[in-house]
């Protein structure tokens, strides 16, 4: 699991999050997103994801708007997505950012923590 206080609202944070138009400006490795399904309110439901040329899944998505939380599974059928979830609490000149992978699949041991980090210093470059 991933925690770290982000210089921005909950509410900015999580949308940023869930919004696919920006996950190419700091998604690490990511070529290309394709929203499959979407909610009444337009955030993705399920997504088809390519990474470079050798990595392709799809996820689903559900939401708790209250808590600001989102969380994923791989599609039905699909063997390389991962499983987790992301929070947006609100702190102290901020919010409190969770990020956390059930498991790896594959993946660099850092992965979790560098997915993570990527989105926490986008934010942090939006912000200034």
């Amino acid at each position: 699991m991933f925690e770290a206080v982000l210089p921005a609202s909950a509410e900015v944070c999580f949308n940023e999050f869930v919004d696919l138009r920006s996950a190419r400006l700091w998604l690490p490795g990511l070529k290309k997103a394709r929203v499959v399904r979407s909610d009444d309110k337009g955030r993705p439901l399920e997504v088809s994801y390519e990474f470079g040329d050798v990595l392709s899944y799809a996820l689903v998505y559900a939401y708790d708007d209250v808590a600001r939380h989102v969380r994923w599974v791989p599609s039905a059928g699909l063997q390389d997505g991962v499983s987790g979830s992301a929070s947006f609490e609100g702190a102290p000149g901020g919010c409190r950012f969770t990020y956390s992978l059930e498991s790896l699949r594959g993946r660099a041991p850092t992965h979790e923590q560098d997915v993570a980090q990527a989105f926490a210093a986008w934010i942090r470059s939006r912000v200034r």
